[in-house]
């Protein structure tokens, strides 16, 4: 699901200044997580693009170890995460406005305060000292005694005991640690959970407040918690290549802790692992896939010699579960809006052993278009992404009404364009990797008013963290 489609200036670039980052030299290789992370960050602000994707930008200059590309990574994403509460707590020992600050140094402020408040990991000193050390390296030397007072005093202010539940001067690290301060930097969590949840968890306090209109302050607390951490990736097995019992078994032959997960294809991982040693990974003997993922392909459940349309495909890894059910026999038709998107598919394809599928793009002049009909076909919806705010980060701070009534519009329109080439025998599954009823029940519920001839057949909800990321999925007939 394509979460660029609607575009929104994050808190960074609302911060941003005329001496930017522009002007700071960027190295010709990064040699230290620290490094790597700030230039990171500073794309992300400059552009609102996703971390991930400036890593393309800067894979070539990267001359670092495993272990601080982890850490460059876990940085970066963690400030982008977390940065409500980060800068909460660095305001709170400001002598200046905020606005006053320099948007990079507010940036190098974030990478410090992250390592001393949430990694556990980094001694307070190394903390201080190597951010207050990349200062320098960004020929910012004006920059370093700000640095180092802003650090040492937050350093000062965590206190050494953990604590187990909420409170003012508490923030949470996993589901039942809390790093205390000596001081109530937050609101308190009994008078104003709202509050207290948007600014100790990080994200906007519209969307905290719509969650409690829906669910409970314990279900709301447990869903941020859940988007904050580290969360169990699954495996979807090729059935084309392997079967699930015979794959868990290879992988626990090579001390790789895994089990049975809840759809037929799934396997859980239960510890951390580069994918690419995986055994099987190269052979193409699975993938890498969310359970509440999975179930969009399972509920469509496309036949061998089906003709099959994957509407909004890229990078395909809701077509290629599509093929493999299809067992490689019949036509998977596999849109979307670039030809980097399709390379994507085709890659993925490739490397699964798929031959299955077309790509295509969408809106080309193509008299096909006009009279094909499907006998299944997959509206995965470009959507707000609130049910996967924890593997994408930037998206919680792109949640908002106008956003949600032009994707609204985006999804209305994808459904229309789906009835016009669905066979009327033909079935069709509405997908979006939100949780939000606006995007699901509520807008299906309006677009079929138009269709009497089809009918609601089956609807999956998926709530974050219950036991997966949060999603929605939707049989139509």
């Amino acid at each position: 699901m394509r979460s660029d489609i609607v575009k929104k200036k994050n808190v960074w670039q609302q911060n941003a200044s005329a001496d930017d980052a522009d002007a700071i030299p960027i190295p010709q290789y990064f040699r230290s997580a620290r490094q790597l992370a700030f230039f990171l960050l500073e794309e992300y602000r400059r552009t609102d693009q996703f971390i991930s994707d400036s890593m393309q930008q800067w894979e070539r200059r990267i001359d670092l170890s495993s272990a601080d590309w982890r850490l460059a990574m876990e940085i970066s994403i963690g400030v982008v995460r977390r940065q409500l509460t980060l800068d909460t707590i660095i305001e709170s020992q400001l002598t200046r406005p905020r606005e006053k600050v320099e948007a990079p140094l507010w940036t190098l402020l974030q990478i410090g305060a992250y390592q001393l408040v949430m990694l556990d990991q980094i001694p307070d000193h190394a903390a201080v000292s190597e951010t207050v050390e990349l200062a320098g390296k960004l020929q910012r030397v004006r920059w370093k005694k700000m640095v180092n007072a802003i650090l040492r005093s937050i350093s000062r202010l965590t206190a050494d005991d953990i604590a187990t539940e909420p409170q003012s001067n508490t923030i949470p690290l996993s589901a039942d640690r809390y790093r205390s301060f000596s001081i109530g930097l937050f609101p308190n969590p009994i008078a104003d959970p709202a509050g207290y949840l948007s600014k100790a968890f990080s994200f906007p306090l519209p969307v905290i407040r719509d969650w409690l209109t829906r669910f409970s302050v314990q279900q709301t607390m447990q869903m941020a918690q859940w988007f904050n951490q580290r969360n169990n990736l699954y495996l979807r097995i090729n059935a084309l290549q392997t079967g699930r019992e015979q794959l868990l078994e290879e992988l626990q032959a090579e001390g790789i802790q895994v089990s049975p997960g809840d759809e037929p294809q799934a396997i859980r991982l239960e510890e951390p692992v580069a994918m690419e040693n995986l055994v099987g990974f190269s052979a193409g003997k699975f993938t890498i896939q969310d359970q509440s993922a999975m179930a969009a392909g399972n509920l469509l459940n496309p036949q061998p010699e089906e003709t099959v349309w994957d509407m909004c495909a890229a990078p395909g890894t809701k077509t290629t579960h599509l093929a493999e059910l299809m067992y490689n026999r019949g036509t998977l038709i596999a849109t979307d809006v670039s030809c980097d998107r399709l390379e994507k598919i085709e890659q993925n394809a490739s490397r699964l052993g798929l031959t299955c599928i077309e790509t295509h793009l969408v809106n080309q002049p193509d008299e096909i278009w006009s009279t094909k009909q499907f006998d299944a076909i997959l509206v995965d919806a470009p959507c707000s992404n609130s049910g996967v705010l924890g593997k994408r980060p930037e998206a919680r701070w792109r949640l908002d009404e106008v956003s949600l009534k032009e994707l609204n519009q985006i999804q209305r329109d994808l459904l229309e364009q789906a009835f016009q080439h669905l066979k009327s025998s033909g079935r069709l599954v509405y997908s979006t990797c939100s949780f939000d009823p606006r995007e699901n029940e509520d807008l299906l519920q309006d677009v079929l008013r138009d269709h009497p001839e089809r009918k609601l057949v089956r609807e999956n909800r998926h709530l974050p963290g219950s036991p997966c990321d949060g999603g929605y999925q939707a049989l139509i007939e």
